[in-house]
């Protein structure tokens, strides 16, 4: 019973991830198979040592969506959950979260996973997806459903959980207020290769969740935030930040189903 569940989640991941991709575009499926085939090549999906687990509330209820990367979604296709580690805690930033060797100089948490597959997995759980930001001839703002976002380590100290919405990890660069934005289910966007293949955006850039608008942002905040260095609008609010190394658990779901912590 527990693997036809499992299989059965499995499959409305895959599903998910085509539908989405056949209302884009109908050839579009294909870049599901070229970002797999991608983090095969780059040998970016390894074994983690680390038992992410130990950080959730309810290991029981989560069933594993991959045999390598560190990504997760509840049984009653709720949240999603994903693994990760805290890369940068000053300086100013252009990303929450993006993939492992690509963004870590701008990005509080690194992924060690394929972004396609938190793509798939918010489709599966539910989530509707919108549109990246565009700039012609008029700006049009980031859109789709909201995302919770919640983070949980262990204090090196005391030994205790900490959790925290990922917005109080974040500044506001001018103000200094805790960020107040919340995410959006963009997306992101298909690329194409000089060969002509598509493939997913953000599994090469490793743009993930977005404070600044990039067409490849899984997530992103849904109004203009300049990627202009000079004009950043978010920094690191690094007292709520653990140190870099730090394994935490991202814990992903639609914002209508949480009350916001004040």
């Amino acid at each position: 019973m527990k693997n036809s569940k499992r299989i059965f989640l499995l499959t409305a991941v895959f599903l998910a991830f085509q539908v989405a991709c056949c209302q884009a575009d109908e050839d579009a499926v294909k870049a599901v198979d070229a970002g797999a085939a991608l983090s095969e090549k780059e040998g970016e999906a390894k074994t983690e040592s680390f038992d992410y687990l130990t950080l959730a509330d309810d290991p029981d209820s989560l069933r594993r969506l991959d045999k390598t990367a560190p990504i997760w979604a509840s049984k009653d296709r709720k949240r999603v959950v994903l693994g990760g580690e805290i890369c940068f805690r000053e300086g100013l930033l252009e990303f929450f979260a993006c993939r492992r060797n690509s963004k870590e100089h701008e990005s509080i948490v690194s992924l060690d996973i394929p972004p396609h597959l938190i793509h798939a997995s918010l489709l599966a759980i539910g989530a509707k997806q919108g549109a990246p930001a565009k700039y012609d001839p008029v700006f049009v703002p980031p859109s789709g459903e909201e995302i919770e976002i919640e983070v949980c380590w262990t204090d090196e100290k005391s030994g205790e959980i900490v959790k925290k919405r990922a917005q109080e990890l974040i500044l506001e660069h001018e103000s200094g207020k805790t960020m107040q934005a919340s995410w959006v289910f963009t997306g992101g966007l298909f690329g194409v290769d000089p060969d002509g293949k598509k493939y997913y955006l953000a599994n090469v850039t490793g743009e993930v969740f977005g404070v600044s608008n990039f067409p490849g942002s899984v997530l992103d905040v849904p109004f203009e935030s300049s990627n202009d260095n000079a004009s950043l609008c978010y920094e690191p609010n690094t007292k709520n930040i653990p140190p870099i190394g730090t394994k935490v658990l991202l814990t992903l779901s639609k914002k209508a189903q949480n009350t916001p912590k004040e």
